[in-house]
């Protein structure tokens, strides 16, 4: 029972220490803040926290720069401090505010490479999913693909060569086949392979632009245009990449995939016609099947489906 004692008491000693220190550190904090110090200590502790990870003091130090201080040659840094400041703390809407107020009218700021990787992770963050508030306030609700597509072009544009560029071309290309805007989607990788073509990126691309046309494919909508685009998406791999095996194999079965899609479309009209005692157009169906997807798993249905109508 004693022992139980003196842990309870070691617990609440503890903690009333953390919480002393908490508070005085707080208090210290606060009397910075409300005293009338120079834009140049200010800076001291904004770096001070920095250098600690302490972000949320990186904030309040750099917010007051800004705020009191705009003309200062402290100001440009204390941008650059926020956008890394609100990024560790997951605000990422925030992040990319400051990181484009810092790069705005100025040809070679000193953290520019830094800040674009910075923007490029905050593109990442909403297209795997971190969403924004509603007009900056309330709980984060509002899906940020656009805001990831517009960093991704800033990226493209600033630094087309970079190997960031290329990435947010990609990551574009990505987006716009979750989207719906094919088209687009199928632009944006073909730019990666036309531009990049020893990059592991463009092989990844031809695999991209091959699930773009499976993902428009479905048996109720015989889209043949798609087929020859995929079809001519694999012969364009084959030629500019003939030793990646495996990606040929991957686009292979893609384009496999295609093929049973548009196959199954003909056999559900040949079976209806065998449904209703249409013999001979059945047969004509199938025989689509055995003709144009002779490699298809359905190909194997039809060939037993026509030898039972034969046989009859």
């Amino acid at each position: 029972m004693k022992f139980f004692k003196y842990i309870l008491l070691l617990f609440f000693l503890s903690n009333s220490s953390f919480l002393l220190a908490n508070d005085s550190s707080k208090k210290q904090k606060d009397s910075k803040l409300n005293n009338n110090i120079s834009v140049q200590d200010y800076y001291s502790y904004a770096n001070y926290a920095f250098e600690k990870q302490q972000w949320s003091d990186v904030v309040d130090y750099c917010r007051v720069i800004i705020q009191k201080y705009p003309q200062s040659i402290f100001t440009k840094d204390a941008l650059f401090y926020l956008g890394v400041s609100y990024f560790n703390l997951k605000e990422y809407e925030l992040s990319n505010r400051y990181f484009t107020r810092y790069l705005k009218d100025d040809f070679n700021p000193k953290y520019f490479e830094e800040s674009m990787h910075y923007k490029f992770s905050i593109a990442e963050k909403f297209k795997e999913g971190s969403k924004k508030r509603l007009f900056g306030k309330g709980p984060k609700l509002i899906v940020a693909d656009d805001d990831a597509l517009a960093i991704y072009d800033e990226i493209i544009s600033s630094m087309p060569l970079h190997e960031l560029a290329i990435k947010s071309l990609f990551s574009k290309g990505q987006i716009l086949l979750e989207t719906e805007e094919y088209k687009d989607s199928v632009l944006t990788f073909e730019q990666i392979v036309s531009k990049f073509p020893k990059h592991e990126l463009a092989i990844e691309s031809f695999i991209q632009i091959g699930k773009v046309y499976l993902k428009q494919t479905n048996y109720k909508k015989q889209d043949l245009d798609n087929l020859e685009l995929a079809e001519l998406n694999l012969k364009n791999l084959k030629d500019a990449q003939p030793q990646e095996t495996e990606k040929i194999k991957e686009l292979e079965t893609i384009l496999l995939q295609m093929k049973e899609i548009f196959a199954n479309g003909f056999l559900e009209i040949a079976d209806f016609y065998k449904r209703t005692n249409k013999k001979e157009a059945a047969i004509i169906y199938y025989s689509k099947i055995l003709n144009a997807f002779p490699q298809t798993q359905v190909a194997v249905l039809a060939k037993e489906k026509i030898d039972q109508l034969n046989a009859k």
